[in-house]
């Protein structure tokens, strides 16, 4: 390997740490990886087809720019009777960061085919973590030291990759790669730099969302506020006019002052008035009897419109505050 770009005193935390989370199969070399990333070995390697990792581990590294990255190194995925187990241990190693997870790797091998193991995991994962785990993924090949001179990283992958890994929406719907077993240093660099612009991404995607999420809300608060307008509006214009002269007598529905007043025997209904609804003349013949009834009249043409009744019985109270009634044949609707 090249020279490392890292370096072990990663106390000194210059800038925010960043949480990388490395998922794969058996055998594809995640804790390699991870300590090429950390430039040191700080997790267990040994030769060997069984799984060297058993619980999640956390390592952390401060890059030569003060970049601090904590790596979390997980057990592989077999798919026996404790894959189970597996996915209960990686969604515990969530909480060994403190600030969340701010990239996924998963890791395969160019040394070997993509196997039916390794698509089942894709799905696995994304059945574990959500399907928005592939918006943090970065696919990490290893081995790439182990090609042959006249072969590039892409020829592999051009034969060997299935069509479920081409498909796979990743960053711009791709699959990004990085060879972190050969130069070292440039590994590092490369996956530096996916890093930043996986962060650039999704901070343009949130900003963009929450600015998406604002104009709806201004959109739905206009909108709300063009019906109540339009309900007012309706409601004030909603009315009703004397059939015959075609004076306007009352708003509907509206509790407004009460203008009702005694003019030589008769009851005159002015254009504001209170408590008035509409009725026939035969519910007039029936309440007769029962209360103090009073005809109202068009203050304009004198014609009867309907009539005001109360429970009191004195004649005196004959023209206080009641119930207005407006004759339906008697009147028109205005506005509706």
């Amino acid at each position: 390997m090249g020279g490392s770009s890292v370096s072990d005193d990663w106390e000194f935390i210059a800038n925010e740490a960043q949480t990388l989370l490395m998922i794969g199969c058996i055998g594809e070399g995640k804790s390699a990886t991870g300590n090429s990333i950390l430039g040191r070995n700080a997790f267990q390697l040994r030769s060997s087809f069984g799984a060297v990792t058993r619980t999640c581990e956390i390592q952390r590294t401060r890059l030569e720019d003060g970049q601090i990255l904590d790596v979390i190194d997980t057990p592989g995925f077999d798919f026996t009777a404790e894959s189970g187990l597996v996915g209960n241990e990686i969604g515990k190693c969530i909480d060994l960061a403190d600030d969340g997870v701010h990239a996924v790797l998963f890791v395969l091998s160019v040394r070997t085919s993509f196997s039916k193991e390794e698509q089942a995991a894709i799905q696995y994962f994304k059945k574990l973590f959500g399907t928005k785990i592939c918006d943090y993924m970065i696919v990490v090949y290893t081995g790439g030291d182990k090609l042959e001179d006249n072969d590039s990283l892409n020829d592999p992958l051009d034969h060997s990759c299935p069509e479920d890994l081409k498909k796979m929406k990743l960053r711009n719907d791709s699959v990004e790669v990085n060879s972190l077993l050969g130069d070292l240093k440039q590994g590092v660099t490369e996956l530096k730099e996916q890093l930043q612009s996986l962060e650039k991404q999704l901070e343009e995607e949130h900003t963009a969302r929450l600015e998406a999420e604002s104009k709806i809300r201004e959109l739905k608060d206009s909108l709300e506020k063009a019906q109540r307008e339009t309900e007012e509006l309706t409601v004030k214009h909603r009315s009703y006019s004397c059939y015959k002269c075609r004076r306007h007598v009352s708003f509907h529905d509206d509790i407004i002052s009460t203008n009702f007043q005694s003019k030589k025997g008769k009851a005159f209904l002015f254009a504001h008035v209170r408590n008035v609804v509409v009725g026939t003349n035969e519910e007039k013949r029936l309440t007769t009897g029962l209360h103090t009834i009073a005809d109202i009249y068009c203050v304009d043409c004198n014609e009867v419109l309907g009539w005001k009744y109360e429970k009191a019985v004195e004649p005196s109270q004959k023209y206080k505050e009641g119930k207005f009634v407006l004759e339906l044949c008697k009147i028109v609707k205005d506005n509706w």
